[in-house]
């Protein structure tokens, strides 16, 4: 097994030089069109479609306008996914925003940039996501919860050690997970579908409760449709995951745009029609109460024991978007050390083969994994940011420790549409500029028309501001870790 310090980034000047250029570049860029698209589908099916439609409802306030907010917020995931392709397609490196930002405007943009993902954005996005798989377990199978919540909290946990030993195993047992979790997922989507459409064919569409019968019946205003288009928009996170491991996808000035566009079709129809078969099996009160809506649906038509087996099935699918998420935050956390961002240690990557010495692979998966929980970096294949997918599992499990899912779901959103749209503003700057040499994928670049990034620009604005003022101490929380991390940056790292 041979250590080495390059980095994921392609343009690293320290690199050594290899023996055979073209075979690096192969080795590094791993990732083709179906790992692309598994990759962004299972990202963006995860818990949100079996969490977020009752508290959607419950904002909007009437089935056909949350619909809308539904197609809204896919449409706008689509025009921020577009122009992060453009930026993918003509800096194909590893690390996102991070990488966009200190190339567009200056290094300390990247700084606030990568620090808001790497200690906010992506451990808040795990720890929901376990959080999430812990409270279905523990409803589907009538768990006291201790207390302070110890058993969901726990069940989290080891959600998050099962999903790091996955990452730290290697490149390929990693993307074998992706793509079988994903037909799980598409699995437990299509299926509430189905059984959505079979009831509103049969004509035994249940008659819809009336706001009036409501104890307090909503009144819907500006806030609370961007509050339901900010939940919307949570379960289409995943548009951006493209964009933190660039540097890995082969033929990126052509697979990027054709990965998004058809992640972004897929998920749209299937997050519409789904919120469409809840809206025809279950009643309106039943809804808005449910906050395990998939687990409410699934014992509508198969009782506790149908329940159980879709919250085996929401489990898996949870666990394919944690594996995803792991992927690609362990990406952008070393394209961080590598800018002196993060500690030097966290930098260190290693090349895995599979085999150690002279030693066999162990065929037995159970033991395998206990193996690699004794020498992670002893089995698995390509180059693996070992230190980085650690470093994210503990910020992980801190956050599952002291987390609020209401609060951390609105600050999420706050952090994720705030760099956005930073980001976004960035492709002005970018097309000024001559494209760098090391950024040369051998192709053409995408490029988005002028309207799709006004719009971009304009309702992620929108979102951010509305959202501060209807939420002011996540706000005010945001500014002042902007404010201790711009510090930071400028009296020690730039020194």
């Amino acid at each position: 097994m041979d250590s080495v310090t390059t980095p994921l980034l392609a343009a690293d000047e320290e690199a050594p030089a290899p023996s055979d250029g073209k075979a690096e570049e192969d080795t590094r860029r791993h990732l083709g069109l179906f790992d692309g698209v598994a990759l962004v589908l299972g990202l963006q099916i995860g818990s949100g479609i079996f969490s977020s439609p009752s508290l959607v409802l419950r904002n909007t306030g009437s089935e056909p306008v949350a619909l809308a907010v539904w197609c809204i917020a896919g449409g706008l995931a689509w025009a921020c996914a577009v122009c992060y392709t453009e930026l993918g397609t003509r800096l194909p490196f590893n690390g996102g925003p991070q990488e966009y930002l200190s190339y567009c405007f200056s290094d300390v943009y990247g700084f606030l940039a990568s620090w808001a993902c790497i200690f906010t954005l992506k451990p808040c996005s795990a720890a929901i996501l376990a959080l999430v798989v812990a409270d279905y377990v523990c409803d589907a199978l009538s768990l006291a919860r201790g207390p302070f919540d110890y058993v969901p909290k726990l069940i989290a946990v080891s959600m998050i050690t099962l999903v790091t030993v996955v990452n730290c195993t290697g490149n390929k047992l990693s993307n074998i997970v992706t793509k079988s979790l994903l037909a799980c997922k598409i699995f437990g989507v299509a299926s509430i579908i189905i059984l959505g459409f079979a009831v509103l064919i049969g004509r035994r569409l249940s008659p819809s409760v009336v706001l009036t019968e409501l104890k307090s019946p909503p009144r819907p205003g500006l806030s609370n449709y961007t509050d339901a288009t900010l939940l919307a928009m949570w379960a289409y996170s995943g548009w951006e995951a493209l964009a933190f491991v660039g540097g890995e996808l082969k033929n990126p000035s052509r697979n990027t745009a054709v990965v998004i566009n058809i992640s972004m079709t897929v998920v749209i129809v299937l997050f519409v029609l789904a919120n469409i078969a809840y809206f025809s099996a279950l009643l309106f009160a039943e809804i808005i109460r449910s906050s395990t809506i998939g687990l409410t649906f699934s014992q509508h038509f198969f009782g506790r024991a149908g329940g159980a087996l879709y919250t085996l099935v929401i489990c898996l699918s949870c666990i394919g978007t944690l594996n995803v998420k792991f992927f690609t935050a362990s990406r952008l956390t070393q394209a961080a050390a590598e800018r002196q961002f993060l500690p030097p240690v966290i930098r260190t990557i290693k090349r895995v083969s599979a085999d150690h010495g002279d030693e066999p692979l162990e065929a037995n998966p159970l033991r395998r994994m206990l193996e690699v929980l004794r020498h992670p970096t002893q089995f698995g294949d390509g180059l693996i940011p070992l230190s980085a997918i650690i470093f994210n599992a503990l910020l992980a499990d801190a956050y599952i420790l002291v987390g609020d899912f209401g609060s951390l779901i609105i600050f999420i959103g706050i952090v994720e549409y705030s760099i956005a749209c930073i980001t976004i503003a960035g492709l002005f700057t970018l097309r000024l500029r001559p494209r760098p040499p090391e950024a040369d994928s051998g192709g053409g670049t995408f490029r988005v028309p002028w309207i799709i990034i006004f719009v971009a620009l304009a309702a992620t604005a929108l979102i951010v501001f509305v959202s501060v003022v209807r939420h002011p101490f996540a706000g005010l929380g945001f500014v002042f870790f902007c404010g201790v991390s711009t510090v930071i940056y400028t009296r020690i790292i730039r020194v």
